[in-house]
């Protein structure tokens, strides 16, 4: 019997043992399988490594639109209404080439790992600061709350340029966005709120840009509000888009990572001695962690010709569903994909994507990981859960919503 339906059942994907457990069961019993269901358009499900790398490195076989993330019918058909595309706001994810390639141009130098790198005293800065927090509360905290959601927000606002006490508010928008079907961080149960959302981030970064327009600084929001692109200043829906993808993303998927992979050292208390004993591990932990937790649950691509996997034949015009996940704890390409090791070769994982849309923030979000765990486990004497760990109930972008611990320092 296919559980192909239950990959959109955000009770199953935001369990930890549940979601896993289903990855095994596809990519064992049905690596390519077919996905019907009354609400949605169909697709096919991937779930294996060389499947998913071979279709993330074939971009004009496999292109971005018009379907990108997993979505019901009736909301398609209302970013359709809205936006004129079936992914409502065009961002980075969901665009194909040549204007995928022009718009990552943008704001490519930035990423790279040597501008990347000057970040660092910013980042251990800031890693100090909330690892200072974390001892000043006396040896309890919900990791996730205090400290995990908030360390890397601080970061990416900082280089987006937006000031301090508007994080909370850019914390709640990203988590009604990505976690719009846990009932806990959601806007609302009907679709209208979803888009209520998207459309209270575009009022929010048209002002960024009317502003760094007039008063230009350093910042990352003026190199994007500034953009040119073919000789013409960036199209303002593009330019919105760009701020939204760079500022949720860039924080998000770096939270669930410092969280899972603190949870990940509490399970393998050998990695974290480790850790402890060389600090200069903590680089290739970070890589582990994104690897561990693949925050990014999938993403979509469609065919532009017929393909076959495993004796299943996609047409062109149908769409295949990407699993990082899957393909992250994939034996077939992995070795012990399921034991946590901070000294792994990871140069083979595909939890940043693959080929010409692999995650552009790859590298601040390595140096980030890793600063938050260079800082912590050399003030760390122990550490261990005070409660069960609650997940984030999303089939797209997931990760813990909650994880009470209880911990010593030096």
């Amino acid at each position: 019997m296919s559980r192909t339906h239950d990959i959109v059942d955000p009770a199953i994907m935001g369990d930890e043992s549940s979601m896993y457990a289903l990855f095994d069961h596809l990519r064992d019993n049905d690596p390519v399988a077919y996905f019907d269901h009354l609400d949605y358009e169909p697709f096919w499900v991937i779930t294996r490594h060389e499947d998913i790398k071979y279709i993330s490195q074939n971009n004009e076989r496999f292109i971005n639109n018009p379907r990108t993330v997993i979505m019901p019918q009736a909301f398609e058909k209302m970013l359709l209404e809205q936006f004129g595309t079936r992914n409502g706001l065009e961002t980075l994810i969901h665009m194909d080439n040549p204007k995928h390639r022009k718009l990552r141009n943008v704001t490519r130098d930035w990423f790279k790992p040597g501008p990347v790198g000057k970040l660092t005293p910013m980042c251990e800065e800031i890693a100090r600061q909330f690892v200072d927090k974390m001892e000043a509360m006396g040896g309890e905290c919900d990791f996730v709350k205090d400290i995990a959601l908030l360390y890397p927000l601080r970061i990416i606002m900082s280089i987006m340029g937006v000031a301090p006490e508007e994080e909370g508010m850019m914390l709640k928008l990203t988590q009604e966005l990505f976690g719009s079907q846990d009932p806990d961080q959601g806007r609302g149960e009907e679709m209208g709120e979803e888009m209520a959302v998207l459309l209270d981030f575009f009022s929010y970064f048209k002002g960024v840009v009317e502003d760094r327009k007039q008063n230009p600084t350093d910042d990352l929001a003026t190199v994007l509000a500034n953009a040119v692109v073919d000789g013409a200043p960036m199209e303002e829906l593009d330019q919105i888009s760009y701020f939204i993808i760079t500022a949720t993303a860039g924080h998000d998927t770096t939270s669930a990572t410092t969280s899972g992979g603190l949870k990940a050292l509490m399970e393998f208390p050998q990695q974290l001695k480790k850790l402890q004993a060389d600090p200069s591990l903590c680089q290739s932990a970070a890589k582990e962690m994104i690897r561990w937790t693949a925050p990014v649950r999938h993403m979509m691509r469609t065919c532009t010709e017929d393909v076959e996997f495993h004796g299943q034949k996609i047409r062109a015009g149908e769409s295949v569903a990407l699993w990082y996940p899957a393909a992250s704890r994939d034996e077939r390409a992995i070795e012990k994909p399921n034991e946590f090791d901070v000294e792994r070769d990871n140069r083979n994982q595909l939890a940043f994507g693959y080929g010409g849309h692999m995650c552009l923030g790859q590298h601040l979000a390595i140096l980030e990981v890793e600063c938050f765990f260079r800082e912590l486990v050399s003030r760390l004497d122990w550490i261990e859960l005070a409660a069960e760990p609650e997940w984030v109930q999303a089939n797209f972008v997931g990760g813990l919503k909650s994880m009470p611990v209880r911990y010593a320092f030096k």
